[in-house]
C-alpha cells in the first residue's frame, strides 16, 4: 500500500506466512531520494522484477503529489 501523507510517502507492506504469522512493516519516505535509496537495496527487485517496477512507478507518482 502506498499513500501520500503530509510527512511524505507512506508505504505499508504485509507478509503472511503459511502458519498464520503476519508481519506488517510501515515506512515513511520524506522525499524521492530516500525512497530511491531504499529501492536500491530492496531484495524484491531481484525476487519479483515486475512488482518492484510497479512499486517504483507508483511510489514516484505518489511523491510527485507531495511536492
Amino acid at each position: 500500500m502506498l499513500r501520500s501523507t503530509t510527512f511524505g510517502l507512506l508505504m505499508e507492506r504485509t507478509q503472511r506466512q503459511i502458519h498464520g504469522v503476519c508481519l506488517v512493516q510501515a515506512m515513511v519516505f520524506p522525499d524521492a531520494e530516500s525512497f530511491d535509496r531504499w529501492c536500491g537495496c530492496e531484495p524484491l527487485r531481484f525476487e519479483d522484477g515486475l512488482l518492484f517496477n510497479k512499486l517504483v512507478r507508483e511510489g514516484h507518482a505518489a511523491l510527485a503529489h507531495i511536492r
